[in-house]
């Protein structure tokens, strides 16, 4: 095969060669190939032009060559499969075989077998083209050196030989592959050692990608190579040792986490498990998570004895899960430690203290001591605060852990807090540690230290922007915790405007709106007020005030454009965004918040089909975003532009709206492929469609240019993608016909010829300008016929509307074809009258059986539709159901009814489906369904609101009218209560008993204030508190002063008695404000409450009875005797509570230990402590304690991350922070204070990379990052506190590394074929060429370009891979090298370029043919020249090189020479010769003029390259004529034009004497005979004149001087005798003249005699000349024609008579197996393309195809079995159903 294909790109290049150099294809010689191979390349480029048609519609741009294609060899087994390939494409294509080719002949079997391998060569193919042409391998690491990977070169299609010959070979980037391609046989191997751990590390699965190249022509191909794992790589741990120490105090269930192994392989392989050695106190276990890595944990399973066994040694054993497995074992060294077991001891259990609230800090407030009895580390105490009262004491306090002084760290404020109680532990390092408590009492002396306070006890926002100017904004109450001056306070506002202050009580002040308010030019005001007391220096205090301006719709929805225009393309998804539209609102909340919507008024489009369908059926817009949605796709055909309007409406009281136009314009896309039309009618250039094939004729020899049809198409689309061209497909070259580009009109390119053959068959491809673009095709078949034939079809295609051009003649051509079209009329109404009674008597012979249509049994219907399927109703009679249709004819035939076997019951008939007869008749009628929307529902469209503005209704309230007197009094009554209210101070003050019912009314406030009746509503009589809630209110109504919620003293007023509350009351009508000051008493309500419902408290067991632990007493809100506690524990033997005073106030209750402790006994002791208040009844609270006894040390670090994930560009600089890692211990002192260390660095490298702060934990880096290199790091990072033992917890970092464009691109030529052949194809690969760039992303994108852009470009062939490929043809006599640089530019941030320079050289192609200076050379030579003579110098150039550019001469050998005289040819090399290497022309023979006057002949200028290319110039040699011949006389010729008279010769020929006949009386100037001479000389040579020699004077007879005419000069008497002799010279005008003389005898005779003489001399054989212009040729031609116009008929006739009695035959033999046998129906079809399908019976049938548009025949052959006791007949009667099918 590959030889086939071979030869046939060597044609394919010769060919391109001939078609550049013109008549340079007639130089070049090529060995005939077998017709068979011919065959072959036929077939198999039809299959390639297949393949990439199929290529093309999977959108695939790589190109499918026959011999590079690797789907095809391998797919079919090579060159014997492509063999058998090509006879299958030959087999299926057999119709379309050459004239007079044989027929290939092709079993069935052999067609199966085609067709399989045609299909499984289509599949594979197609399978190839989508995964992207690559081949993939797999092997197991560590094969030997030599191993057979693949089997490469067949998988590539490659042929034996081939490999080699063509440099099969990989190309590696940049990295060891250890695999090679086996130069002979072209397989992969594996060259080196192959360690997948090593190529790809833990990456799975691990694939080497490689690219193979192949040479002429030059490919690549890609290849993945897969390294599968084998287990040869062990479990390893970190260390071959891990040392652990574990506490004896340690509980069962502890886990220690372990370092697990770690493996190279991957999968299975990896997967580890472990055991430990045999122990009864540690057992092994794994994390169960979906981590990938799991954590493993060593397990205390039995309490340890530090006594009885200090260290443990143990073996944990890894295995993974290889076949077989491996292992790996890590030692176990576990120390058992001891335990702290005395705590530290005060030497006062209460220390007091007195201190100034204005104490620096650092002031000593005491030094406290304790002392342990234990040594080393457990005897070292450090001291801290346990707990404090108030919990805020711990800011202003701390200590000293190791001398135990007490310090103030802030300030003291007497105010707040007066007196100070601290815990102090002691606590010794002990593991786990012990401790000790004190108490300090601290007591804080008062000072002046008090600023202003300012409170806001009102605040009114938000303020409307458009309320009035005085309205009161804020209450403020102004207050200072000191006295006298410094408790004077001034307040200010800031700033001034638009709000001030207005001072309205002692203390209390308004703040007012001075200004007019906008929202919309300042939503928000910060106001601050200012106070300043009167103390030296003066403290100050302000207060901000936050006073937001609420919105007013004022503003309407406006959009930013009120046009909109948006471009959608047709076709796009339903739900697509169109566009996005915005209408501003300044308002804010509902007054801004905009919704937009399609207004229904006046948008829309009138659709295709003169329909009218709103906007809102096509867009819609969303209500809040605004963006704009397409509903359906849109199209372009039914719509190319939709206005409507949007509406934008706030959501304000009330709304206000906008609208804004939009225009929708949708742009057309090339969705519909061209359609032709059919034919227009007759006319000349008209076509005629017969199935799907078009039919024209032309006739022989018509002029180029002629129109023979024209194909019309349209296109649906618009614009360029309507715009359709013309292309003729097929045949390509330069044949007869050409199409219009743009026309579509069919005409002929030249002249045809009887050459073309009697038929053409044309394929048209109609295409579009889209993109993509489509198109149509045709085939118009143009029968080429002689001019009678085509008026012959014109006239039978008038019927048919199908119209020729009528060939030129004139009008006897019309009158001849007109008989012969009423002769051929005339035979063909004969033979249809034979045909039809020949067709008539096989009806009645061949009439169906009576078994088939006899018996009862539902009938069947079948129908065939247009698509080749078969619908079934079941009827009871026999029916016909016939569909008529242009182009198109569907049959129906019914099975017939078979009688049942005997015995059998008959099955019951089916009614009528008349749904099927009206489908059949006619269109189907749907029927209604309820779920279709009528048209008025479709059409109809609710009114649109108007888009006027929604204005806001204006309402005004009614003002009041009271009298003016009325008003008068009622501000009299007010002033006088002002001024009394002014001199008893204007306070009320209230008491009222705490937890009193809601609407227990406190007061009379609106009568305590003077108020009448009804003013307290009227005046909105209030509350106004400040800052906590008052829990009372004031009765709207009655205006008095009543509970509204609970109310709570403790709540009010915490510890302080009394509890007074403060509060103002604000009327309005004028605004002003009153104090009431309102006490609430207390009531036991309370019951105490200890700090926390459980009190946890951790005791070590060697605690000694004793030991006091101090306990936080109870609290009661209450005050009084209410709140005087007592307490009590629940019964114990351990524990006892001992109550102790502080500083004589506070009762302070103490845990005292009164019996050893035993934690193996009783680990947790749980007890109550109750506290009783002094309430009647008394209440109570308790607190369970909850004592733990302590053992050991057994807290480990945990960090608050188990992972960190971290990213960090590659680009950071050294000492960047990586991490922060924080790992808290619940234990104290030693055993919290914690190092960080890394432990494990995944890969190794990341120990160079990054460092941990091992006190802080912050991860630094110390080594630059590489993402190209590592891009993810995982450490394990390990926080080991200092206690004994010291305990770690672990938890991981992962450093992802962040790509940073820091790598330019390389590029590397992997392959370069040069130097390139100047007759490279368009598309000839010269280099490949490997692109990469280490970055990844953008960063690692590479474009690339090639430098100049012509005529190379680059083509992508696979991800990173580029071909340097051909884009314009090369010329190298024009351009003999190209310095080209290829490109590449990534896609970084700034970008990085790389570029690589190729030299490319243009090898030399003999593509230039030796060319003449001109054309055609005129050579002059006189005859008779001398033999050798040189005639003319002749030149030729070449513009190739070496042997391409060295030119020959010749004279040609085919169509040079002359005719010479005597009928014979001479070659002009027998009278010319041409100098091989000068061009100079000699002569190698004297030249006769009269043997040779004109010699053409061509010399060919043939180059020495290969092929050779040769140039003709046509030489014509004139040969000038000499005088050298005398004139000759010719013989009589006959009767002559003078009355009958006749010249004859005496003797013949040779002899000059010449006889002829006058008669008496003749006129003057009769011709009497006519004297006939030649001269072989031309010119004034042969030039003749006549002259009369004798007699001379005035005779009867003269000559004509050049016609040689002898005539009458006279009358003829009976004077001049009977004779006359005449002498006549004939002489030419050369120099010097040449003569010849004529003797003339003139006998005179009588009329009679003259005509015998003439009779007489038609019998001696003298002939006379016919008369000039006659009808008998004419006759003549037409005689014949109609002779051979009958005979051919007849000879038709014949045939077609014998064929008709042939048949006849035999059909009537008896065939006795047509109906016999029971069995079932067999059922045959006549598919739409002609084929046959059939089914595995044991019947026969009968399938029949008709021409005119499609006819599909059924017909079922019943198997039927005779009824019992018949005979079945020969004969049948006839079925008129079945006659009529056949005759429709």
């Amino acid at each position: 095969m590959g030889g086939v294909v071979q030869d046939r790109e060597e044609k394919k290049r010769e060919g391109m060669s001939s078609a550049k150099n013109g008549s340079v294809s007639d130089c070049v010689c090529r060995g005939a190939r077998p017709n068979g191979g011919t065959e072959e390349c036929e077939a198999l480029q039809q299959h390639t032009v297949s393949l990439q048609a199929h290529k093309r519609r999977i959108g695939d741009s790589a190109p499918v060559r026959a011999a590079e294609s690797p789907a095809v060899s391998a797919g079919v087994g090579g060159a014997a499969r492509a063999g058998q390939e090509s006879r299958c494409i030959r087999a299926a294509a057999g119709t379309r075989a050459e004239p007079g080719a044989v027929p290939p002949v092709t079993t069935a079997m052999e067609m199966g077998v085609c067709r399989g391998a045609l299909l499984v060569v289509l599949v594979l193919q197609l399978s190839w083209a989508l995964v992207g042409g690559q081949v993939r391998y797999s092997v197991p690491e560590e094969a030997k050196a030599g191993m057979v990977v693949g089997r490469l070169a067949q998988d590539l299609g490659l042929e034996a030989g081939e490999p080699e010959a063509r440099r099969l070979r990989l190309v590696s980037q940049g990295r060891r592959t250890s695999v090679e391609v086996s130069g002979e046989s072209g397989s992969l191997v594996v060259s080196s050692r192959l360690d997948r751990e090593e190529l790809c590390g833990k990456s799975a699965p691990c694939s080497l990608r490689l690219e193979v190249l192949v040479e002429r022509p030059l490919r690549v191909f890609h290849v993945e190579l897969e390294v599968t794992d084998i287990n040869d790589n062990a479990p390893i741990f970190p260390a071959a040792r891990k040392n652990l120490s574990i506490a004896e105090s340690s509980l069962p269930g502890s886990r220690f986490p372990l370092e697990g192994a770690s493996d190279a392989d991957v999968g299975a392989n990896a997967q580890l498990s472990y055991s430990l050695s045999p122990s009864e106190h540690f057992r092994v276990e794994e994390e169960n998570s979906k981590s990938p890595v799991k954590s493993l944990f060593l397990v205390l399973r039995k309490p340890l004895d530090r006594e009885t066994m200090p260290i443990h040694h143990l073996l944990l054993t890894a295995t993974d899960g290889g076949r077989p497995p491996l292992t790996g074992t890590v030692e176990l060294l576990v120390t058992v430690l001891d335990v702290n077991d005395n705590a530290p001891q005060f030497n006062q259990s209460v220390y007091n203290v007195v201190l100034p609230e204005d104490a620096l800090e650092v002031t000593l407030v005491a030094r406290v001591s304790a002392t342990d009895p234990d040594l080393g580390v457990y005897g070292e105490v450090i001291y801290e605060i346990d707990t404090t009262v108030p919990p805020s004491a711990s800011a202003a306090f701390r200590i000293d852990v190791k001398s135990g002084e007490i310090r103030l760290t802030g300030a003291l404020d007497f105010e707040t807090v007066a007196l100070y109680e601290l815990q102090i532990k002691a606590r010794d390092q002990g593991s786990p540690p012990l401790s000790g408590h004190c108490k300090v009492v601290v007591e804080v002396l008062d000072v002046n230290d008090n600023a202003p306070e300012v409170w806001v006890t009102s605040l009114s926002v938000p303020v409307p922007e458009d309320a009035a100017v005085g309205t009161v904004v804020a209450l403020l109450s102004v207050s200072d915790r000191d006295s006298g001056a410094n408790g004077r306070i001034r307040c200010t506002v800031w700033p001034s405007a638009p709000f001030g202050l207005v001072s309205t009580f002692a203390g209390s002040y308004s703040l007012v709106l001075r200004e007019a308010l906008d929202r919309e030019r300042v939503s928000e005001y910060e106001v601050e007020v200012r106070a300043e007391d009167g103390g030296a220096p003066p403290l100050r205090a302000s207060r901000g005030l936050r006073v937001p301006v609420s919105d007013v719709n004022d503003n309407a929805p406006a959009f930013a454009q009120a046009v909109y225009t948006v471009l959608a393309r047709e076709n796009n998804a339903a739900g697509a965004e169109l566009a996005r539209l915005f209408a501003r609102d300044p308002d804010e909340a509902d007054n801004g918040r905009v919704s937009y919507s399609v207004s229904e008024s006046g948008g829309g489009a009138a659709v295709s089909g003169g329909g009218w369908r709103p906007a809102s059926s096509y867009v819609s817009v969303d209500a809040e975003s605004g963006r704009l949605w397409a509903l359906q796709p849109l199209d372009y055909e039914e719509l190319q532009v939709l206005q409507f309007e949007v509406r934008a409406v706030d959501a304000g009281e009330p709304s206000l709206c906008g609208n804004a136009t939009v225009q929708l314009f949708v742009l057309d896309e090339n969705d519909n492929a061209p359609v032709l039309l059919p034919p227009s009618g007759g006319g000349p250039g008209a076509v005629s469609a017969v199935s799907e094939e078009l039919w024209a004729w032309a006739t022989w020899g018509a002029p180029v240019g002629q129109v023979v049809a024209k194909i019309r198409a349209v296109d649906a689309d618009s614009g360029y993608n309507a715009w359709l061209r013309y292309e003729l497909w097929e045949p390509r070259g330069k044949g007869p016909f050409r199409v219009g580009l743009y026309s579509g009109e069919v005409s002929t390119a030249r002249a045809l010829e009887e050459a073309d053959g009697p038929r053409q068959r044309l394929v048209i491809v109609v295409r579009d300008h889209g993109e993509p673009a489509r198109s149509a095709t045709v085939t118009l078949s143009v029968s080429l016929v002689e001019g009678a034939e085509a008026a012959l079809a014109v006239g039978g295609s008038g019927s048919s509307g199908v119209g020729l051009r009528q060939a030129e003649g004139g009008a006897s051509a019309t009158s001849v074809t007109t008989t012969n079209v009423w002769l051929v009329v005339a035979i063909c109404a004969v033979s249809s009258l034979f045909l039809l009674a020949v067709v008539l008597y096989g009806a009645s012979r061949w009439a169906p059986r009576s078994a088939v249509l006899s018996g009862a049994g539902p009938t069947t219907l079948v129908c065939a539709s247009e698509v080749g399927s078969w619908s079934y109703s079941q009827r009871q009679s026999r029916s016909l159901c016939v569909a008529d249709g242009a182009g198109k004819n569907d049959l129906m035939v019914f099975s017939p009814n078979c009688p049942p076997p005997a015995g059998s019951a008959a099955k019951e008939t089916h009614p009528e489906v008349p749904a099927l007869l009206q489908t059949v008749s006619g269109a189907p009628t749907l029927p209604s369904s309820p779920l279709a929307p009528s048209p008025n529902a479709l059409c109809s469209c609710r009114p649109s609101r108007p888009s006027a503005r929604c204005e806001p209704a204006l309402s005004r309230s009614e003002p009041l009218g009271p009298q003016g007197s009325v008003w008068r009094g009622a501000l009299l009554r007010v002033l006088v209560l002002q001024l009394s209210w002014a001199l008893v101070g204007g306070q009320v003050r209230y008491s009222v008993p705490e937890e009193a019912k809601a609407g227990t009314v406190v007061g009379r406030l609106a009568q305590d204030l003077g108020l009448e009746a009804g003013e307290p509503e009227a005046r909105r009589l209030r509350l106004v508190s400040q800052g906590r809630r008052a829990s009372v209110e004031v009765s709207g109504a009655s205006g008095a002063l009543v509970v509204s919620s609970r109310l709570d003293r403790e709540e009010l007023c915490g510890k302080s008695a009394p509890c007074s509350l403060r509060l103002e009351v604000l009327v309005e009508r004028p605004l002003r404000v009153f104090h009431v000051e309102l006490e609430v008493t207390d009531i036991n309500d309370n019951a105490p409450i200890f700090p926390a419902a459980r009190k946890n408290l951790s005791i070590a067991e060697l605690s000694l009875p004793g030991s006091r632990f101090p306990l936080e007493g109870a609290s009661d809100v209450d005050v009084g005797a209410n709140a005087q506690l007592s307490y009590s524990l629940s019964p114990s033997e351990h524990f006892a509570v001992d109550l102790q005073k502080s500083n004589g106030r506070n009762i302070v209750p103490d845990l005292v230990l009164m019996k050893a402790l035993d934690r193996e006994t009783m680990p947790i002791h749980r007890l109550v402590l109750t506290a009783t208040d002094g309430g009647r009844p008394p209440l109570t609270g308790a607190m369970e304690l909850v004592i733990s006894v302590l053992d050991a040390n057994d807290n480990a670090p945990q960090f608050n991350q188990s992972v960190y994930k971290v990213q960090l560009p590659e680009s950071a600089a050294e000492g960047t922070l990586v991490a922060l890692v924080s790992a808290t211990d619940p234990d104290e002192g030693i055993n919290s204070e914690m190092t960080y260390t890394v432990t494990s660095f995944l890969p190794l490298s990341g120990k160079d990379v990054i460092t941990v702060n091992p006190k802080t934990g912050e991860i630094l880096l110390k080594g630059a990052l590489d993402f190209e290199e590592v891009n993810v790091f995982d450490f394990r990072i390990e926080a080991r506190d200092k206690g004994t033992p010291p305990l770690s917890g672990h938890c991981s970092v992962e450093l992802e590394v962040l790509d940073v464009n820091d790598n330019a691109p390389e590029v590397w030529v992997t392959s370069l074929s040069v130097p390139v052949p100047e007759d490279a194809a368009v598309g000839t690969v010269v280099a490949l060429l490997s692109v990469s760039d280490r970055d990844s992303g953008t960063n690692g994108r590479v474009r690339c370009v090639v430098w100049p852009p012509v005529p190379f470009g680059l083509v992508s062939t696979f991800a990173g891979s580029y071909s340097l490929v051909l884009r314009e043809a090369l010329d190298r006599e024009r351009v003999s090298e190209y310095e080209v640089e290829v490109r590449a530019e990534d896609g970084g941030a700034p970008p990085l370029r790389a570029s690589r320079g190729l030299r490319v050289p243009v090898s030399d192609v003999n593509d230039n043919a030796p060319a003449f200076a001109q054309a055609v050379y005129t050579v002059l030579a006189r005859e008779n020249n001398a033999a050798g003579a040189e005639l003319a110098r002749l030149f030729a150039r070449d513009p190739d090189e070496a042997d391409n550019g060295r030119v020959s001469y010749s004279v040609s050998e085919s169509g040079g020479g002359a005719a010479v005289s005597g009928g014979g040819w001479r070659p002009a090399s027998s009278y010319v010769s041409v100098d091989a290497e000068s061009g100079r022309l000699w002569a190698l023979q004297p030249l006769d003029y009269e043997e040779l006057q004109v010699l053409q002949f061509e010399v060919r200028a043939v180059d020495a390259g290969e092929p050779a290319l040769c140039g003709n110039a046509t030489v014509q040699l004139f040969v000038l004529d000499e005088n050298d011949n005398a004139p000759v006389l010719l013989p009589p010729a006959g009767d002559g034009p003078g009355g009958g008279s006749a010249v004859s010769s005496a003797s013949g020929a040779d002899s000059g004497a010449l006889w002829a006949w006058a008669t008496w009386g003749a006129p003057a100037g009769q011709v009497v005979a006519k004297i006939r001479a030649v001269d072989a000389d031309s010119g004034y040579n042969a030039w003749l004149r006549y002259e009369l020699w004798e007699p001379r004077g005035k005779g009867p007879f003269r000559v004509g001087l050049y016609s040689g005419e002898v005539s009458t000069a006279r009358s003829l008497e009976e004077a001049d005798g009977p004779r006359q002799r005449l002498v006549i010279v004939v002489r030419d005008h050369g120099e010097p003249a040449r003569s010849a003389t004529a003797t003339l005898s003139v006998s005179l005779v009588e009329g009679a005699e003259a005509a015998l003489a003439v009779a007489g001399s038609a019998s001696s054989g003298v002939r006379l000349l016919p008369a000039e212009g006659g009808a008998a040729a004419a006759v003549a031609s037409v005689t014949t024609t109609n002779v051979w116009l009958v005979v051919a008929i007849c000879a038709v006739s014949s045939l077609f008579l014998l064929a008709v009695v042939l048949y006849g035959a035999s059909r009537w033999v008896p065939r006795a197996a047509v109906l016999s046998g029971a069995g079932p129906t067999t059922l045959v079809c006549a598919s739409e393309v002609g084929s046959w399908s059939y089914s595995q019976r044991q019947s026969r049938s009968l399938c029949v195809t008709d021409g005119a548009g499609k006819s599909d025949l059924m017909v079922f052959s019943p198997n039927c079995p005779p009824a019992a006791g018949s005979v079945a007949k020969e004969t049948q009667p006839e079925a008129p159903a079945l006659l009529q099918t056949v005759l429709v």
